[in-house]
């Protein structure tokens, strides 16, 4: 969504700030359906245990 032009003096009712926020969200949504992956960290005692631990999960 694109705005253009100067700013309303008025300002907007709590509802429709509420319904135009939503709207865009859901714009965005569009461009990127799928959420981003978190990392995580992963902690070894030996070179053996993470040899270990990636060979189980390799991706396939």
């Amino acid at each position: 969504m694109k705005n253009e032009g100067a700013q309303s003096i008025i300002p907007v009712p709590p509802e429709k700030a509420v319904r135009i926020a939503q709207k865009m969200i859901s714009e965005a949504r569009k461009d990127a359906p799928t959420e981003r992956q978190r990392g995580f960290v992963v902690k070894f005692k030996t070179w053996e245990e993470h040899e270990s631990w990636h060979a189980a999960h390799r991706p396939r």
